[in-house]
């Protein structure tokens, strides 16, 4: 099934990032304060205007400064940022089962100097629950291993 897609242009405008439909919906436009607020606000506001559930359309990202389209380099970021994210919750389930692994193997204060982290915090580590090797999630494949 095909879902519908609109294009929504993102400017900062007086202080607001304002957004607004460029294909097919009159007044679907919207203002925010926090960037992290523009895509629910947007989908939220479609979703009113076609009596469409926000999962069945898709949206189309257009984001221009002064006259310049930067929406390249905006998603780019915006793919790093999920990335590093991915592989940030890798590293610190894969140090906890390291942590889980060493401790009693061999000190607190040799596995924090193995990990870079404060023996307190190995410590932190060591009393929580660590992830199963099944929990530890890989992130996407360009990852070296």
């Amino acid at each position: 099934m095909r879902f519908p897609a609109f294009t929504v242009a993102v400017t900062r405008e007086a202080g607001l990032w304002t957004a607004k439909v460029t294909d097919g919906l009159d007044d679907a436009a919207g203002e925010f304060k926090q960037f992290v607020d523009v895509d629910p606000g947007m989908r939220k506001i479609i979703a009113n205007l076609t009596g469409l559930p926000a999962e069945r359309f898709h949206l189309r990202w257009r984001y221009e400064f002064d006259d310049a389209d930067a929406t390249d380099l905006v998603l780019q970021y915006q793919e790093a940022d999920r990335l590093a994210e991915e592989v940030a919750q890798w590293r610190e389930g894969v140090r906890a089962r390291l942590v889980a692994t060493l401790n009693g193997q061999i000190p607190q204060r040799a596995i924090a100097d193995l990990v870079g982290l404060s023996h307190q915090r190995v410590n932190q580590i060591a009393r929580g629950v660590a992830p199963e090797a099944a929990e530890v999630v890989k992130p996407g494949r360009w990852v070296p291993l």
